[in-house]
Protein backbone atom coordinates (compact mmCIF):
# COMPACT_ATOMS: atom_id res chain seq x y z
CA UNK A 1 0.00 0.00 0.00
CA UNK A 2 1.23 3.55 -1.14
CA UNK A 3 3.26 5.48 1.99
CA UNK A 4 1.15 7.17 4.25
CA UNK A 5 -2.13 5.76 3.47
CA UNK A 6 -4.00 4.57 5.88
CA UNK A 7 -5.77 8.00 6.73
CA UNK A 8 -6.49 7.91 3.13
CA UNK A 9 -8.49 4.64 3.14
CA UNK A 10 -10.09 5.45 5.96
CA UNK A 11 -12.09 7.52 3.65
CA UNK A 12 -11.96 6.12 0.43
CA UNK A 13 -13.77 2.91 2.25
CA UNK A 14 -15.96 5.74 3.69
CA UNK A 15 -16.96 7.11 0.36
CA UNK A 16 -17.00 3.61 -0.93
CA UNK A 17 -19.90 2.65 1.10
CA UNK A 18 -21.93 6.01 0.22
CA UNK A 19 -20.49 4.76 -3.65
CA UNK A 20 -22.41 1.41 -3.00
CA UNK A 21 -25.68 2.69 -1.96
CA UNK A 22 -26.14 5.63 -3.27
CA UNK A 23 -25.50 5.50 -7.28
CA UNK A 24 -25.27 2.85 -9.37
CA UNK A 25 -22.50 4.55 -11.50
CA UNK A 26 -19.61 4.11 -9.00
CA UNK A 27 -17.00 1.91 -9.47
CA UNK A 28 -18.11 -0.74 -7.03
CA UNK A 29 -20.90 -3.26 -8.69
CA UNK A 30 -24.26 -1.65 -8.47
CA UNK A 31 -27.41 -3.65 -7.39
CA UNK A 32 -28.95 -2.87 -10.87
CA UNK A 33 -28.26 -1.82 -14.00
CA UNK A 34 -26.83 1.58 -14.76
CA UNK A 35 -29.80 3.17 -16.90
CA UNK A 36 -31.16 6.61 -17.16
CA UNK A 37 -34.17 5.47 -15.08
CA UNK A 38 -31.79 4.24 -12.14
CA UNK A 39 -29.50 7.16 -12.47
CA UNK A 40 -33.34 9.37 -12.20
CA UNK A 41 -34.56 7.08 -9.47
CA UNK A 42 -31.04 7.43 -7.04
CA UNK A 43 -30.71 11.21 -7.87
CA UNK A 44 -34.41 12.49 -6.58
CA UNK A 45 -33.25 11.26 -3.34
CA UNK A 46 -31.20 14.03 -2.44
CA UNK A 47 -32.87 16.59 -5.47
CA UNK A 48 -36.58 15.87 -5.96
CA UNK A 49 -36.76 17.77 -8.74
CA UNK A 50 -34.42 16.41 -10.87
CA UNK A 51 -35.93 15.22 -14.62
CA UNK A 52 -34.60 13.20 -17.29
CA UNK A 53 -34.15 15.64 -20.85
CA UNK A 54 -37.06 14.11 -23.61
CA UNK A 55 -35.15 11.82 -25.89
CA UNK A 56 -36.56 13.37 -29.28
CA UNK A 57 -35.28 14.27 -32.46
CA UNK A 58 -35.21 17.78 -32.80
CA UNK A 59 -37.00 19.43 -36.12
CA UNK A 60 -34.10 19.46 -38.90
CA UNK A 61 -32.06 16.18 -37.09
CA UNK A 62 -31.52 12.80 -39.29
CA UNK A 63 -31.36 9.55 -37.26
CA UNK A 64 -29.63 6.69 -38.25
CA UNK A 65 -29.74 4.20 -35.70
CA UNK A 66 -28.02 0.85 -35.09
CA UNK A 67 -25.13 0.94 -37.49
CA UNK A 68 -22.31 -1.92 -37.11
CA UNK A 69 -18.97 -0.04 -37.30
CA UNK A 70 -17.15 -2.73 -35.85
CA UNK A 71 -17.02 -6.62 -35.16
CA UNK A 72 -13.73 -7.52 -32.79
CA UNK A 73 -13.84 -10.70 -31.95
CA UNK A 74 -17.08 -11.57 -33.56
CA UNK A 75 -19.00 -9.13 -31.28
CA UNK A 76 -20.98 -6.92 -33.50
CA UNK A 77 -20.73 -2.97 -32.10
CA UNK A 78 -22.88 -0.20 -33.91
CA UNK A 79 -23.54 3.52 -33.23
CA UNK A 80 -26.31 6.11 -33.95
CA UNK A 81 -25.70 9.42 -36.35
CA UNK A 82 -27.78 11.97 -35.87
CA UNK A 83 -27.15 14.47 -38.73
CA UNK A 84 -28.28 17.81 -38.44
CA UNK A 85 -29.79 19.72 -41.79
CA UNK A 86 -26.88 22.21 -42.33
CA UNK A 87 -24.46 22.28 -45.13
CA UNK A 88 -21.80 19.22 -45.39
CA UNK A 89 -19.44 18.78 -44.19
CA UNK A 90 -19.76 19.12 -40.37
CA UNK A 91 -17.29 18.48 -37.74
CA UNK A 92 -18.18 15.11 -36.14
CA UNK A 93 -18.77 13.96 -32.00
CA UNK A 94 -18.06 10.40 -30.90
CA UNK A 95 -20.75 10.25 -27.54
CA UNK A 96 -19.71 7.55 -25.10
CA UNK A 97 -21.70 6.40 -22.08
CA UNK A 98 -20.80 5.84 -18.70
CA UNK A 99 -21.27 2.77 -16.24
CA UNK A 100 -17.81 1.35 -14.97
CA UNK A 101 -16.36 0.00 -17.82
CA UNK A 102 -19.37 -3.38 -16.98
CA UNK A 103 -22.86 -1.88 -17.80
CA UNK A 104 -24.73 1.29 -19.47
CA UNK A 105 -25.44 1.61 -23.57
CA UNK A 106 -25.38 4.08 -25.69
CA UNK A 107 -28.94 4.86 -25.75
CA UNK A 108 -28.57 6.33 -22.61
CA UNK A 109 -26.42 9.15 -24.43
CA UNK A 110 -29.45 9.76 -27.46
CA UNK A 111 -30.95 12.98 -25.71
CA UNK A 112 -27.73 14.66 -25.45
CA UNK A 113 -26.06 13.58 -28.85
CA UNK A 114 -29.80 14.52 -30.69
CA UNK A 115 -29.36 18.19 -28.97
CA UNK A 116 -25.93 18.74 -30.21
CA UNK A 117 -26.59 17.66 -33.27
CA UNK A 118 -29.00 19.98 -33.51
CA UNK A 119 -26.36 22.60 -32.56
CA UNK A 120 -24.48 22.02 -36.07
CA UNK A 121 -22.51 18.26 -35.21
CA UNK A 122 -22.89 15.23 -36.49
CA UNK A 123 -23.35 13.46 -33.14
CA UNK A 124 -23.09 9.38 -32.44
CA UNK A 125 -23.41 7.39 -29.75
CA UNK A 126 -21.27 4.51 -29.40
CA UNK A 127 -21.41 1.03 -28.21
CA UNK A 128 -18.16 -0.61 -26.75
CA UNK A 129 -17.14 -4.01 -25.42
CA UNK A 130 -18.04 -4.54 -21.44
CA UNK A 131 -16.78 -6.20 -18.73
CA UNK A 132 -14.07 -8.92 -19.77
CA UNK A 133 -14.19 -8.50 -23.08
CA UNK A 134 -13.90 -4.62 -22.96
CA UNK A 135 -10.65 -4.96 -20.27
CA UNK A 136 -8.27 -2.69 -21.60
CA UNK A 137 -7.08 -2.01 -24.35
CA UNK A 138 -10.41 -3.19 -25.70
CA UNK A 139 -12.68 -0.55 -24.75
CA UNK A 140 -10.36 2.08 -26.24
CA UNK A 141 -10.07 -0.07 -29.17
CA UNK A 142 -13.24 0.20 -30.12
CA UNK A 143 -13.51 3.78 -29.72
CA UNK A 144 -10.54 4.14 -31.74
CA UNK A 145 -11.76 2.09 -34.11
CA UNK A 146 -15.47 4.41 -34.00
CA UNK A 147 -13.60 7.22 -35.16
CA UNK A 148 -11.97 5.47 -38.06
CA UNK A 149 -15.29 4.61 -39.28
CA UNK A 150 -16.37 7.80 -39.39
CA UNK A 151 -13.72 8.90 -41.33
CA UNK A 152 -13.83 6.35 -43.82
CA UNK A 153 -17.48 7.05 -44.23
CA UNK A 154 -17.42 10.73 -44.27
CA UNK A 155 -18.36 11.59 -47.60
CA UNK A 156 -21.81 9.72 -47.28
CA UNK A 157 -22.52 11.08 -43.48
CA UNK A 158 -21.95 14.42 -44.66
CA UNK A 159 -18.43 14.39 -41.74
CA UNK A 160 -15.48 16.60 -42.10
CA UNK A 161 -13.13 14.15 -41.95
CA UNK A 162 -10.03 16.76 -39.99
CA UNK A 163 -12.59 17.81 -37.26
CA UNK A 164 -13.79 14.74 -34.92
CA UNK A 165 -14.37 14.83 -31.31
CA UNK A 166 -15.50 12.99 -28.50
CA UNK A 167 -17.25 13.57 -25.03
CA UNK A 168 -17.75 11.01 -22.30
CA UNK A 169 -19.17 10.64 -18.86
CA UNK A 170 -17.91 8.82 -16.52
CA UNK A 171 -15.97 5.17 -17.78
CA UNK A 172 -16.77 7.18 -20.71
CA UNK A 173 -14.88 10.24 -19.66
CA UNK A 174 -12.06 8.25 -19.04
CA UNK A 175 -11.91 6.70 -21.84
CA UNK A 176 -12.24 9.65 -24.21
CA UNK A 177 -9.84 11.32 -22.39
CA UNK A 178 -7.48 8.75 -23.05
CA UNK A 179 -8.66 8.43 -26.33
CA UNK A 180 -7.74 12.20 -26.84
CA UNK A 181 -4.73 11.90 -24.89
CA UNK A 182 -2.65 9.13 -27.06
CA UNK A 183 -3.39 10.83 -30.15
CA UNK A 184 -0.65 9.30 -32.60
CA UNK A 185 0.85 6.35 -29.56
CA UNK A 186 0.83 3.22 -32.55
CA UNK A 187 1.10 1.04 -29.51
CA UNK A 188 -2.67 1.83 -28.90
CA UNK A 189 -4.25 2.52 -32.16
CA UNK A 190 -5.61 -1.19 -32.10
CA UNK A 191 -4.46 -4.50 -33.92
CA UNK A 192 -2.76 -2.80 -37.61
CA UNK A 193 -4.76 0.03 -37.45
CA UNK A 194 -2.87 3.38 -38.18
CA UNK A 195 -3.05 5.72 -35.27
CA UNK A 196 -3.08 8.64 -37.24
CA UNK A 197 -6.70 8.05 -39.00
CA UNK A 198 -7.74 7.54 -34.93
CA UNK A 199 -6.67 11.29 -34.30
CA UNK A 200 -9.62 13.30 -32.30
CA UNK A 201 -9.64 16.77 -32.35
CA UNK A 202 -11.28 18.11 -29.08
CA UNK A 203 -12.46 16.35 -26.25
CA UNK A 204 -15.05 16.99 -23.51
CA UNK A 205 -14.48 14.71 -20.38
CA UNK A 206 -17.50 14.57 -17.74
CA UNK A 207 -16.52 13.61 -14.87
CA UNK A 208 -14.23 10.61 -15.50
CA UNK A 209 -11.06 9.94 -14.27
CA UNK A 210 -7.46 10.78 -15.86
CA UNK A 211 -5.20 8.74 -13.94
CA UNK A 212 -5.39 5.48 -12.07
CA UNK A 213 -2.86 6.19 -10.17
CA UNK A 214 -4.29 8.60 -7.43
CA UNK A 215 -3.50 7.34 -3.61
CA UNK A 216 -7.03 7.66 -2.44
CA UNK A 217 -8.44 5.39 -5.38
CA UNK A 218 -5.29 3.25 -4.94
CA UNK A 219 -6.39 2.78 -1.31
CA UNK A 220 -9.63 1.98 -1.96
CA UNK A 221 -9.00 -0.33 -4.83
CA UNK A 222 -5.81 -2.46 -2.38
CA UNK A 223 -8.55 -2.72 0.26
CA UNK A 224 -11.81 -3.15 -2.03
CA UNK A 225 -11.31 -4.08 -5.84
CA UNK A 226 -13.93 -2.68 -7.78
CA UNK A 227 -13.95 -1.51 -11.11
CA UNK A 228 -10.92 0.03 -11.95
CA UNK A 229 -9.06 -3.15 -10.92
CA UNK A 230 -11.25 -5.58 -13.41
CA UNK A 231 -11.16 -3.11 -15.69
CA UNK A 232 -7.36 -3.35 -15.83
CA UNK A 233 -7.22 -6.87 -15.43
CA UNK A 234 -5.92 -7.14 -11.67
CA UNK A 235 -4.65 -5.42 -8.91
CA UNK A 236 -2.23 -2.26 -9.32
CA UNK A 237 0.77 -4.17 -7.48
CA UNK A 238 0.56 -7.21 -10.26
CA UNK A 239 -0.29 -4.88 -13.03
CA UNK A 240 1.09 -1.49 -12.37
CA UNK A 241 2.15 -0.72 -16.10
CA UNK A 242 -1.14 -1.59 -17.43
CA UNK A 243 -2.49 1.11 -14.73
CA UNK A 244 -0.02 3.42 -15.67
CA UNK A 245 -0.66 3.12 -19.99
CA UNK A 246 -4.80 2.95 -19.03
CA UNK A 247 -3.77 6.64 -17.64
CA UNK A 248 -4.68 9.45 -20.01
CA UNK A 249 -2.61 11.57 -17.57
CA UNK A 250 0.30 9.09 -18.88
CA UNK A 251 -0.34 9.90 -22.32
CA UNK A 252 -0.23 13.82 -22.74
CA UNK A 253 2.07 15.64 -25.27
CA UNK A 254 1.86 18.08 -27.50
CA UNK A 255 0.25 15.78 -29.98
CA UNK A 256 -2.62 15.20 -27.58
CA UNK A 257 -6.29 16.54 -28.19
CA UNK A 258 -7.76 19.92 -26.27
CA UNK A 259 -9.31 18.93 -23.48
CA UNK A 260 -12.78 20.33 -21.20
CA UNK A 261 -13.26 18.57 -17.94
CA UNK A 262 -16.58 19.04 -16.72
CA UNK A 263 -16.39 17.82 -12.89
CA UNK A 264 -19.39 17.34 -10.29
CA UNK A 265 -18.63 17.78 -6.71
CA UNK A 266 -19.94 14.54 -5.56
CA UNK A 267 -17.77 12.70 -3.11
CA UNK A 268 -17.85 9.45 -5.23
CA UNK A 269 -16.41 7.84 -7.37
CA UNK A 270 -12.78 8.92 -6.79
CA UNK A 271 -11.66 10.59 -9.56
CA UNK A 272 -8.05 11.16 -9.88
CA UNK A 273 -6.23 13.05 -12.42
CA UNK A 274 -8.27 15.45 -14.23
CA UNK A 275 -6.23 19.16 -12.71
CA UNK A 276 -2.88 17.62 -13.32
CA UNK A 277 -3.95 16.56 -16.83
CA UNK A 278 -5.32 19.88 -17.58
CA UNK A 279 -1.77 21.75 -16.30
CA UNK A 280 0.61 19.09 -18.18
CA UNK A 281 -2.21 19.95 -21.49
CA UNK A 282 -1.47 23.32 -21.07
CA UNK A 283 2.96 23.01 -20.39
CA UNK A 284 2.76 21.23 -23.74
CA UNK A 285 0.51 24.38 -25.49
CA UNK A 286 -2.40 22.21 -25.24
CA UNK A 287 -6.19 23.99 -24.49
CA UNK A 288 -7.46 22.84 -21.63
CA UNK A 289 -10.45 24.00 -19.46
CA UNK A 290 -11.58 22.69 -15.86
CA UNK A 291 -15.50 23.23 -15.38
CA UNK A 292 -16.76 22.48 -11.81
CA UNK A 293 -20.72 22.04 -11.44
CA UNK A 294 -21.49 23.14 -7.94
CA UNK A 295 -24.11 20.85 -5.88
CA UNK A 296 -23.84 17.86 -8.47
CA UNK A 297 -24.51 14.11 -7.80
CA UNK A 298 -21.90 12.22 -9.92
CA UNK A 299 -24.20 11.34 -13.36
CA UNK A 300 -25.49 14.64 -13.68
CA UNK A 301 -25.10 15.14 -17.30
CA UNK A 302 -27.83 12.63 -17.79
CA UNK A 303 -30.53 14.62 -15.79
CA UNK A 304 -31.73 18.21 -15.55
CA UNK A 305 -30.71 20.63 -14.13
CA UNK A 306 -27.54 19.91 -15.09
CA UNK A 307 -28.32 18.78 -18.64
CA UNK A 308 -28.55 21.82 -19.97
CA UNK A 309 -25.73 23.25 -18.80
CA UNK A 310 -23.27 20.41 -19.53
CA UNK A 311 -24.48 20.45 -23.19
CA UNK A 312 -24.06 24.35 -23.47
CA UNK A 313 -20.18 23.82 -22.02
CA UNK A 314 -19.49 21.06 -24.45
CA UNK A 315 -20.55 23.15 -27.13
CA UNK A 316 -19.11 26.11 -26.15
CA UNK A 317 -15.45 23.75 -26.43
CA UNK A 318 -16.37 22.40 -29.50
CA UNK A 319 -17.17 25.15 -30.99
CA UNK A 320 -13.79 26.80 -30.41
CA UNK A 321 -11.91 23.41 -31.27
CA UNK A 322 -13.63 21.81 -34.08
CA UNK A 323 -15.09 24.60 -35.98
CA UNK A 324 -13.56 26.35 -38.79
Amino acid sequence: MPKGSASRLKRALALGVFCALALGSCHARSTGPFSRARVLEQVRAKYPNATLPPDVLPPGVTAHEDVVYAEPSGVRLALDLYSPSAAAPLPAVIVVHGGGWESGERQMERPFAKRLAALGYVAAPVSYRLGPAGRFPNALYDLKAAVRFLRANATKFGIDPGRVGAVGGSAGGQLVALLGASNGVQRLAGDGADARTSRVQAVVDIDGLASFSGPDLLAKEFHTPGGPTRFLGGSFNSRASTWHEASALSHVSAESAPTLFIDSTAPTPILPGRPEMRDALRAHGVASELVVLPDTPHPFWLVEPWFSRTLQETARFFAEHLRK
